[in-house]
């Protein structure tokens, strides 16, 4: 018959156990759990005497006496151990009192395997927000062997041979100021530092933290490096932008108050000096309102926030105002200032207000620096493009002036830069330095380029390309 538990004392030791084999089942070889004894031989017993395996499970533990305890014994021993290794596995969850090992030891591995699988989860989830981290990272031991790495210090090291991982961190960095910094990390301290250093984009300026690996005692260093480059142009050419402005501001500032205390002094009572004095304040002042005008379009081509209103405009309108703007100064160097624009730009889709803005400058530079009783072309040209997409337009504003050394050429479009004035003792005019810096910055806005060809001293063409702002038209003339 079936039976479940039994409960005896074979030879003074206590034996409760879980059975599952009936009877009529009992076969040579299964492994008896009764007395904890050589369950062979209650296998060998109970078949030849036709005892029920109970019985023949404590015959055998007397028969075998003192080496049945001793087994037991062991096995209770080693029970112990597991259960201890078990409570370790999940402290607070003893095992139940009739809980049998075999069922403790599978809870305990589901345990492990449930925790060893959250372990990887989250062995996952910090590398995929460490490779998150756009600044390289890299973490060594005390001896300075890489540990750890992300993404972008593969990136970085790309070009280096072998993995990064296991080499040492003077392998990588030979800069004084990097390993100063990832031995003072190593001693408990925390740095920071700005280093030029090469990588795949060349050399570039980074900003280089470090700080010990947290926990018990140093164990380690972890190094940061954040590309700096642009914050870094960004602070300089404001710095330099105030510099500029400051003293482009001082210079007519300067000329009206000598004009003004002049003045004071007697010479307004002398018509020759009064009116020449008059004309120099007039003349500041304008340039001072040419300034604050070019600042203001400066700064509200630079802001994200404003807004490029793009809609039809018809080309004639803003070649019309040009031409009123500078006809009367091209008269006074006797110049002649000629449009040449192709027929099909007539529509454009474009921000006008834009569009005029980098033309004004680029006639005013052109009329500034032409040599006198020479001509200003602004040429306007039709650029095809594929089907579906719009043409583009091209315009050129062409002078015949000393042009623009070579050397001086990629600073132009720089705020405030202007070509040494005195290889240029002709020009009458003086600008603020600003008016390319506005060109380029609009023609972006527009999503256009800019680009200048000169020679020195028989002129320059400034280049704008503005793609696909023509409006569509039924049919092009023919060639």
């Amino acid at each position: 018959m079936p039976f479940n538990n039994v409960r005896g004392r074979f030879g003074g030791v206590a034996v409760r156990r879980s059975l599952i084999v009936p009877s009529s089942s009992f076969t040579p070889g299964v492994l008896c759990v009764a007395c904890g004894a050589a369950p062979v031989l209650c296998a060998l017993i109970a078949p030849g005497l036709g005892l029920n395996p109970v019985l023949a499970a404590g015959a055998g533990a007397m028969l075998t006496g003192g080496v049945a305890l001793t087994l037991l014994s062991r096995r209770r021993a080693r029970g112990g151990e597991l259960r201890q290794a078990l409570e370790q596995l999940e402290p607070g969850t003893p095992p139940a009192p009739d809980e049998s090992l075999a069922d403790a030891l599978a809870r305990a591995a589901r345990a492990a395997r449930q925790r060893l699988a959250g372990a990887e989860e989250l062995e996952a989830t910090l590398r995929a927000v460490l490779d998150g981290v756009p600044s390289p990272v890299l973490a060594t031991d005390t001896s300075g062997i890489v540990l750890v790495v992300n993404q972008a210090a593969s990136e970085f090291f790309r070009e280096r041979p072998g993995p990064l991982v296991g080499r040492n961190f003077e392998e990588l960095f030979t800069q004084a100021e990097v390993l100063s910094l990832h031995a003072a990390a190593i001693q408990g301290s925390v740095g920071q530092g700005q280093v030029r250093l090469t990588g795949p984009d060349g050399a570039r300026l980074y900003q280089v933290f470090a700080c010990p690996t947290p926990g018990a005692g140093s164990v380690g260093a972890i190094m940061t490096m954040r590309d700096v480059t642009e914050l870094a142009t960004a602070v300089q050419l404001k710095t330099d932008f105030v510099a500029n402005a400051s003293h482009e501001l001082r210079t007519p500032l300067s000329a009206i108050r000598g004009a003004v205390e002049t003045l004071e002094v007697g010479a307004w009572d002398e018509p020759p000096m009064r009116e020449r004095l008059t004309r120099m304040i007039a003349n500041n002042v304008s340039r001072l309102e040419d300034m604050v005008r070019d600042l203001l379009d400066l700064s509200t081509l630079e802001s994200p926030e404003a807004p490029v209103e793009l809609s039809t405009s018809r080309l004639s309108d803003i070649t019309s105002t040009l031409r009123d703007v500078f006809e009367g100064t091209a008269a006074e160097r006797g110049l002649m200032l000629s449009f040449e624009i192709d027929p099909r730009l007539e529509r454009l889709h474009t921000d006008p207000k834009l569009l005029l803005l980098v033309l004004r400058n680029l006639i005013d530079n052109a009329i500034k620096f032409a040599y006198e009783q020479t001509e200003v072309r602004v040429v306007g040209e039709y650029v095809p493009a594929p089907a579906a997409v719009r043409p583009g337009a091209r315009f050129r504003v062409i002078d015949q002036g000393i042009g623009i050394p070579y050397g001086a050429q990629h600073r132009v479009f720089e705020r405030f830069y202007q070509v040494d004035g005195s290889r240029t003792g002709h020009v009458q005019r003086r600008g603020t330095g600003l008016g390319l810096a506005i060109v380029k910055h609009a023609v972006r806005r527009l999503g256009g380029a800019i680009s200048v060809e000169s020679v020195w001293k028989q002129g320059t063409t400034m280049t704008v390309e503005l793609p696909a702002s023509v409006e569509f038209i039924s049919a092009e003339p023919a060639a």
